[in-house]
């Protein structure tokens, strides 16, 4: 998944919900909803800007990283949904350093905890099958399992965790199982925040990319 398809992806669904005609401001049911989902990660940029080291992250054992959450939301009518979200997500440093960048990291393990909310629009098509996009806000809270880490030119870095403020968005679909409150759902969402610790500085943008169980109350 590159970077250039993740957006254009969205701004396609983007383009297909505004256009597509929708019933839904005329129904304005309040139904609660809870949801569960898991699935793959990556970081769509190095953290690295110099062009020397090409730092960024994976997993060793399964060639990418990972994420599980959920959340409660708030769906009204068929149409648009209120979200609390979490996730979790594990990944390893992928390569070494050179130049000024973070020392050899390969290996070594950060955790990252997504959570945040978002405003969900849907476009209910038929047989319970809705596509959808979103945007919203949160934090991200990045985890060193390290206790210290080391520029190249030796300087040492407490690996404790910080926090930023992120930006969210994404797309998906779902599906309504008949006569059910349960949907299956898959989605593609980024984070987008300032990574400016350890002696590095840049924009990141992490995509994760899940498959899900919901249950609506009251369907």
């Amino acid at each position: 998944m590159s970077r250039h398809v993740f957006v254009s992806g969205l701004l396609a669904l983007g383009a297909l919900c505004l256009a597509a005609p929708s019933t839904a401001h005329a129904d304005s049911t309040f139904h609660p909803t809870i949801f569960i989902d898991g699935g793959g990660w990556n970081s769509l940029r190095t953290l690295d800007n110099s062009g020397g080291s090409n730092l960024d992250f994976n997993h060793r054992n399964f060639g990418t990283g990972y994420n599980f959450g959920g959340g409660l939301g708030f769906q009204i009518g068929n149409g648009f949904a209120l979200r609390g979200v979490y996730n979790f997500a594990r990944t390893e440093g992928r390569t070494g350093f050179s130049g000024t960048s973070l020392a050899p990291i390969s290996g070594q393990r950060f955790d990252r905890h997504y959570y945040g909310g978002d405003l969900q629009f849907r476009i209910p098509v038929s047989s319970g099958f809705a596509p959808y996009i979103f945007g919203g806000g949160g934090a991200v809270t990045i985890d060193p399992q390290s206790a210290t880490l080391f520029s190249s030119s030796g300087q040492s870095f407490v690996g404790d965790r910080f926090t930023r403020p992120a930006a969210r968005f994404g797309l998906g679909f779902d599906f309504q199982v008949p006569n059910s409150g349960f949907a299956i759902f898959a989605q593609g969402d980024g984070w987008l925040y300032r990574w400016n610790q350890f002696g590095l500085g840049r924009n990141q943008l992490d995509a994760t990319w899940n498959l899900g169980l919901s249950y609506k109350f009251g369907y």
